[in-house]
C-alpha cells in the first residue's frame, strides 16, 4: 500500500482550493436564484405609484424652498404722521 506523503498532502489541497474557488461562487449564485427577487426592488404597481407621488412632492418642496428664499417686494410704508 502506497504511504500518504507530503506531495499527497499539497495535491489534496490544492484539489480542495479549486474545488472551493470554483463552486463557491457557483453555490452563492444557486442561493440567490433559489432566494427568488428581492421584495423592496420588485417593479409592482404600488412601487411605480409611490415613487410618482414622492417625485412629486420632491417638486413641491423644491417649489416652496424658491419661493421662501426669494425676496418678497418692498411695500412702502405710510407716510409718517405726527401725534395730534
Amino acid at each position: 500500500m502506497h504511504a500518504f506523503s507530503l506531495v499527497d498532502l499539497g495535491g489534496l489541497i490544492a484539489v480542495g482550493w479549486v474545488i472551493v474557488r470554483v463552486l463557491g461562487p457557483v453555490a452563492t449564485a444557486l442561493a440567490r436564484r433559489i432566494e427568488g427577487p428581492d421584495p423592496a426592488t420588485s417593479d409592482d404597481g404600488e412601487v411605480h405609484q409611490l415613487r410618482q407621488e414622492l417625485e412629486m412632492l420632491h417638486e413641491r418642496v423644491d417649489f416652496l424652498e424658491r419661493a421662501l428664499t426669494a425676496s418678497p417686494p418692498r411695500a412702502e410704508l405710510p407716510p409718517a404722521r405726527t401725534p395730534v
